[in-house]
């Protein structure tokens, strides 16, 4: 998280494989909780799922991610499933949480079999009918466009009756861009032709 002047997120401990304690159910935190930290600046507790509360307000919004203190107290927002782009938390979290932060980055891959999805065959620039990604503040990510995602590779492009996959990276200085909310422009699936998604989490420093 950035240099913003208000206060990080406050993180509690939950019980882990670390044996922490920490709460329940949102809405019904149990007593006697540890002291509250952040996911940044790093501190000496194991990575893990932690509750945190970017608006400090009540606990019945608190939001669960994850928390890596050795890559600089990384705060990563899990999707409810990784076959959708839908994450469980308010647009009021969600704006503390792009205020609180500097950069995100978020991968999602995409299985295809016998479907382009970004390249067509040997060609090096995408196809007219590439995906497009919408961003959490509705800009969109395209081939050609004023946002553009990396993609580190595209196996998708090879139709040879075998699962593929196509990775896409979302690295951005402008954290009100993540997590990437739609998946457009997909091609529609057939007996012979079909897609899966998986959707990464999306990390806040």
């Amino acid at each position: 998280m950035g240099s913003f002047s208000a206060p990080f997120p406050d993180v509690v401990p939950r019980w882990g494989s670390a044996g922490h304690q920490g709460c329940g159910p949102p809405a019904e935190p149990s007593p006697g909780l540890l002291p509250t930290y952040t996911c940044h600046p790093p501190s000496m507790l194991p990575a893990g799922t932690y509750w945190v509360d970017p608006n400090l307000g009540c606990s019945s919004d608190t939001i669960e991610v994850s928390c890596n203190f050795t890559h600089g107290g990384q705060t990563c927002l899990k999707p409810i499933t990784a076959s959708k782009v839908e994450f469980a938390v308010s647009r009021v979290q969600m704006n503390f949480l792009h205020l609180l932060s500097s950069e995100v980055t978020q991968h999602i891959t995409i299985h295809c079999l016998n479907m382009t999805v970004w390249q067509e065959g040997t060609g090096q620039t995408p196809a007219k009918r590439a995906v497009r990604f919408r961003a959490w503040n509705g800009q969109i990510f395209e081939a050609g466009g004023q946002f553009r995602p990396e993609v580190s590779m595209d196996g998708c492009k090879v139709q040879d009756g075998r699962w593929h996959q196509t990775l896409f990276t979302f690295r951005t200085q402008d954290p009100q861009q993540l997590p990437i909310v739609s998946v457009d422009n997909l091609p529609p699936a057939s007996s012979g032709k079909q897609y899966r998604l998986e959707v990464g989490p999306a990390c806040f420093l």
